[in-house]
């Protein structure tokens, strides 16, 4: 039994569970905003407050905050927090985005699951293939997509009719 929803989905590519699926270029500049947000939150305030002299730093004998625990505890942490608020990242809510199963639709709002599939996202950003598979994939799909069945989609932006402006 086929509903009005189901065969637009399978005659549109980019709908998916009745929503578009956000493109590479949102994708990419969501993730690249979000990464300058955390940048100018913690290693700034780093650099001020850990380094003894701009000098030790360029020597490198300060060690860098951002490391692979590091990314992978901050995703732990980042994801268990954000994704019961705005059902994704700080990336996704600041560009309009959101994440959702991509086995039922359903929002992916859970903290385990969002820190788990930003756990995956720290990690790999580690490994560029993981991170690079986007540009191949016609879901517009990570591997950390794939691994936790999720899609980021555009937040439905659906008027009501019977809002009087």
């Amino acid at each position: 039994m086929n509903t009005k929803k189901q065969l637009e989905d399978k005659t549109n590519t980019n709908l998916i569970h009745g929503y578009t699926l956000a493109s590479k270029g949102i994708r990419f500049s969501a993730n690249l905003l979000e990464t300058f947000i955390y940048i100018a939150t913690i290693w700034f305030p780093y650099l001020i407050y850990k380094t003894s002299s701009l000098k030790s730093l360029l020597n490198g004998e300060d060690s860098n905050p951002f490391g692979f625990t590091f990314a992978a505890i901050f995703g732990l942490i980042v994801g268990a927090i954000f994704y019961p608020i705005f059902t994704g990242n700080l990336g996704h809510k600041i560009f309009g985005l959101k994440v959702i199963s991509s086995e039922s639709g359903n929002d992916f709002k859970k903290a385990s699951g969002g820190a788990i599939r930003e756990l995956l996202k720290g990690v790999f950003s580690f490994f560029i293939v993981p991170i690079i598979w986007i540009l191949w994939d016609d879901k517009n799909q990570n591997l950390y997509d794939k691994l936790t069945k999720t899609l980021v989609v555009e937040k439905d932006k659906k008027i009501n009719r019977n809002t009087v402006f």
